[in-house]
């Protein structure tokens, strides 16, 4: 593109900027940007100083946008919400998320500009393919794709292991050059460069003094409940993979989503420096940072949930920036590097602080628990659960073995005839040494009331708190397999298929000698809290 001509865009559903600062960053012109959330669209005008009105896109008329053939770059996020695997499971309206870009696409067919892009969620790369496919909702718009890639934004610079779809007509080869000449970033980067006294931004150079850096305040550090269920959710979780906890700090960091609650599996979770063994969640700019807005960018949401949301929901600025460098076709000896770039980033207002987040002080009476015994986690689906669940009024506590796999999840109950039948495959003197260790359980079981421990559960009093129940039901296992069973076997393979009545998989084989001890341990445990006598309380 000739340098002397300043290329001309437009940023359709343009959240808090990332499009817009890829831009500036590239000296491109903003003709107009569009967005509907208030907060969003605040944000970014008073970052750029635009008075940009919210606009629900799905009602856009055509002849409210410049003149087709005005128009260089048409760029832009439509919301990924209904896309995402995040929201229910990935179980959004498909339908309703196809709407917006339906209407992305009908404005690049419009405005007819010589390059365009969208951004979304991975999951949308396949969505398209088979939308733009004969039959298709999207089939008249096949025309103007020549890209439907998955790229991840730590190869462009961004401190960050983010997958993004990126589809639109754009020089895809050249972009996909740049990651050749652009560093690597992690995690630690970005938090040792906020610690110091002058902060230095890691990506663009600025300089301030830590005091001038806003939204850089901690949140207190998480509770020992909530570190055990963040720890429990990314290490021990039943079907997904697991995750490092606390993150690894010496690679990029993993993706930051809009949605990041104090015990949530999305959380990024750090060592926290104020205290030994503590852990926190990233602060509002930290996020931001990671997400590659400068330092000096400025987040304008009401609450401390709509900042992290705005961050979560945005586009990396420094992705958009490589992207919109192959549009105006800058070949990769002559990329310049964010801080080498002409624009610094220089918002209006400071804004001001919000109130963060806390530890949960009480909770609702029927508060959920279910978590895995600790001895008894074999990933994809197969564990031995502590669960509580509700009835006529009632709590009721029991321990459940779910096995299978990630597709068909099978549970079976654990009762006296499940305790009966594993004991009998053992000799009568090993039968007597095991039911004197499972004997352990009933001081356990002796201060086990169901309301009392569903009362402490919530917060609402002090005593027993169900993680000491499966802490201890897990060390019970851990003696009975040291004690009896080391190592799984043949027969004890046959026992564990005897008492499912079918054929064991091998997961099951190897670990039939965990999986007795379970047997064994939640069997007795489910007839001890049987015997407990609860306090009368209304859960209906």
């Amino acid at each position: 593109m000739n340098k002397a001509y300043r290329a001309k865009a437009i940023d359709l559903y343009s959240g808090i900027g990332g499009w817009t600062l890829g831009m500036k960053m590239s000296s491109v012109e903003n003709v107009a940007s569009f967005e509907w959330w208030s907060e969003a669209n605040l944000t970014h005008n008073l970052n750029f100083g635009t008075d940009h009105e919210e606009i629900d896109i799905r009602k856009l008329s055509l002849e409210e946008l410049p003149e087709p053939g005005t128009i260089d770059f048409v760029l832009g996020s439509p919301p990924c919400t209904q896309f995402s695997f995040a929201n229910r499971g990935g179980n959004g309206d498909i339908v309703d998320g196809l709407k917006d870009i339906h209407k992305f696409l009908e404005v690049v067919n419009y405005l007819k500009p010589k390059y365009w892009a969208m951004e979304n969620v991975p999951r949308v790369s396949n969505i398209l393919k088979r939308e733009l496919a004969i039959g298709g909702q999207l089939y008249k718009f096949r025309h103007l794709f020549t890209v439907n890639i998955v790229v991840n934004s730590a190869d462009y610079g961004v401190p960050q292991s983010r997958k993004r779809m990126i589809a639109g007509n754009f020089p895809f080869t050249l972009f996909n050059a740049y990651k050749a000449v652009t560093p690597s970033r992690t995690l630690k980067e970005v938090l040792d460069a906020l610690k110091k006294e002058i902060v230095i931004d890691p990506i663009f150079g600025i300089e301030l003094p830590a005091s001038a850096v806003t939204d850089n305040y901690y949140e207190e550090p998480l509770s020992p409940e909530e570190e055990r269920i963040n720890r429990e959710s990314k290490t021990y979780h039943p079907v997904y993979n697991k995750m490092s906890f606390p993150d690894q700090l010496t690679r990029p960091s993993r993706t930051v989503t809009a949605t990041c609650t104090r015990v949530s599996r999305e959380s990024i979770i750090v060592k926290d420096e104020r205290g030994q063994n503590k852990y926190r969640r990233l602060n509002i700019r930290e996020r931001a940072l990671i997400q590659s807005f400068p330092i000096t960018y400025q987040f304008y949401g009401k609450s401390f949930s709509s900042r992290f949301k705005m961050i979560g929901n945005a586009i990396p600025p420094l992705l958009t920036y490589y992207i919109i460098q192959s549009m105006l076709e800058t070949p990769v000896g002559e990329l310049q590097a964010p801080s080498d770039v002409e624009y610094k980033h220089k918002p209006a207002v400071t804004p001001d602080p919000v109130k963060m987040d806390t530890a949960g002080r009480k909770y609702p009476a029927k508060r959920n628990f279910k978590f895995a015994i600790p001895h008894l986690r074999f990933g994809s689906g197969v564990r031995f659960d502590l669960a509580n669940s509700f009835k006529e009024g009632e709590v009721k506590w029991e321990v459940e073995f779910f096995y299978g796999n990630s597709k068909k999840i099978k549970r079976l109950p654990l009762n006296e005839a499940i305790l009966n039948s594993a004991l009998e495959f053992f000799d009568f003197s090993t039968k007597e040494a095991i039911q004197r260790e499972l004997y352990q359980l009933d001081q356990l079981f002796d201060a086990f009331d169901p309301y009392s421990v569903q009362k402490v559960w919530c917060k609402k009093e002090e005593g027993l708190h169900p993680f000491e129940v499966i802490d201890q039901l897990g060390g019970v296992v851990e003696t009975l397999v040291t004690k009896f069973f080391s190592e799984p076997s043949a027969q004890l393979s046959e026992l564990v298929h005897v008492i499912l009545n079918e054929e064991t998989n091998k997961k099951l084989a190897e670990k039939a000698n965990l999986i007795i001890a379970g047997f064994l341990v939640g069997s007795w445990a489910n007839l001890s809290i049987n015997q407990s006598v609860s306090t009368t309380e209304d859960f209906g």
